[in-house]
């Protein structure tokens, strides 16, 4: 943008460029031709991709982003950008007057940059002192098609994000700006594309704020089931059907000890071939049909995959289910763990591109000390690998650390062990549309009979 003049919007008329989306909240798209040219654009995208990015990854984004150009000192700005702040002073004061907001003298600003795969979760920017929050977009003739949209959701009575309700194409030379509001929940769809998707986006700031901080009353797993005795004229055939379902190597005391000496040793432990393969087919055969009643698991703020209502469960996985509400299975876990089970929540669970859980007790497993244990059956195009992050899709971690202590891929036919203490949490990695992962998993929480918790109803498994 060298030698460049932005026009001042006093010789224009700011609100005649800008337009109010059908959003559920307050969504502002400013037309920005009049202020900058689509050529001296073209030049500020050029000049942000000389720039250094460094990428970024958690529970909730992945993408790579710049330094901020105002609060880090030592970045060399080319001069677009540096003309480009220029104009986006202006542009504060042009909303603040357009909102009937008083912003103090913070700009947060920064360029972020989305490749294949990159994504942001549904969020809603209620951090530090944010007022508003705005995107400056930079890709010409992009597609909706290709992901990368700004989704907008609608929320319930608790405000929480139910569903997307707008997809806002990231339109070259536009600026979308928002307030920040606790229900003004959105995210950056998983850019599907080869292209990258850039933006200058950020904040502008505000000493009086019109939402609170607050945090959501955290769901606990129910129900709780009590062990299943199975009467003794039962037993041998209870036994049987257990046989003919699990490999007879798990039956063998002393390979319950071996995975139990490694359980101890590192918290975790995977192992491979749980099932035999005639009940493996006849598994895949039902939970991998058009079949199944499969439900959306929210609030979208927090997770976003499919569940079944135990109940209509076809009849193999049904039988699964209740085998692991035995006493028997309860009596397996504790020779593989060393730990004595109170009772078990069970849930089976489908996830596919597009699906994830966010850190922060969204298992419901918040102050709860559990054997959680997952069985997977894993179809997907390509395989996954324990050499790949982004595989690696269930992350343990210590409470509020943000460092992993331990990952797993979702394999076929395995069984997942770990030991959940009441200070550990954990979440389930985005799982990306283009690497085309999808796998379902029977995950039994077991919970551990010394922390019997008063607030936790049990209930009985009958015949």
């Amino acid at each position: 943008m060298n030698n460049t003049t932005v026009v001042n919007m006093s010789d224009l008329s700011f609100s005649d460029a800008v337009t109010k989306l059908d959003t559920p909240f307050d969504v502002f798209k400013f037309d920005c031709k009049d202020m900058i040219s689509n050529s001296e654009a073209f030049k500020l995208r050029q000049a942000l991709l000389t720039m250094t990015f460094k990428k970024k990854s958690c529970d909730l984004y992945s993408f790579s982003q710049s330094s901020d150009f105002i609060r880090s000192t030592n970045i060399k700005k080319p001069k677009e950008v540096e003309q480009f702040l220029i104009f986006l002073e202006k542009i504060k004061q042009n909303i603040a007057i357009y909102l009937g907001k008083t912003f103090n003298n913070t700009i947060s600003v920064s360029c972020s940059k989305y490749d294949q795969g990159d994504y942001l979760l549904c969020h809603d920017d209620r951090v530090d002192d944010r007022s508003v929050a705005f995107i400056y977009y930079l890709n010409y003739d992009w597609l909706p098609e290709w992901g990368g949209t700004l989704d907008v959701y609608s929320v319930d009575d608790n405000n929480c994000a139910t569903e997307i309700v707008k997809n806002i194409n990231p339109e070259f030379n536009s600026m979308i700006f928002f307030p920040v509001e606790r229900y003004t929940y959105h995210q950056v769809a998983e850019n599907t594309s080869t292209f990258s998707r850039i933006s200058i986006n950020g904040w502008f700031h505000c000493d009086d704020l019109s939402w609170k901080m607050y945090d959501h009353p955290l769901k606990y797993l129910s129900p709780f089931y009590t062990p299943h005795a199975v009467s003794p004229n039962r037993m041998n055939r209870c036994k049987s059907v257990a046989e003919m379902c699990i490999e007879p190597m798990f039956e063998e005391p002393i390979f319950r000890e071996a995975i139990r000496d490694t359980f101890i040793k590192d918290g975790f432990i995977m192992c491979e071939g749980f099932f035999k393969s005639s009940m493996v087919d006849h598994l895949s055969n039902e939970i991998f049909s058009n079949n199944i009643g499969w439900k959306i698991k929210g609030p979208l703020n927090k997770m976003h995959y499919k569940y079944v209502d135990l109940d209509e469960l076809p009849l193999t996985m049904l039988f699964i289910v209740n085998m692991l509400k035995t006493d028997r299975m309860f009596q397996f876990f504790q020779e593989c763990s060393g730990f004595e089970f109170l009772s078990v929540n069970i849930e089976v669970q489908r996830w596919h591109g597009g699906h994830y859980m966010v850190s922060g007790g969204n298992d419901g497993l918040a102050g709860f000390n559990v054997l959680s244990v997952y069985l997977f059956f894993s179809q997907c195009f390509g395989e996954m690998s324990d050499a790949i992050k982004d595989d690696l899709h269930y992350v343990f971690e210590e409470k509020d650390t943000l460092t992993p202590k331990f990952a797993c891929k979702p394999q076929h036919n395995t069984i997942f062990m770990v030991n959940r203490d009441s200070n550990m949490d954990s979440y389930v990695k985005y799982c990306k549309i283009v690497d085309g992962h999808a796998w379902t998993v029977v995950v039994a929480n077991y919970l551990i009979k010394n922390d019997r918790r008063l607030d936790i109803k049990l209930y009985r498994f009958d015949d």
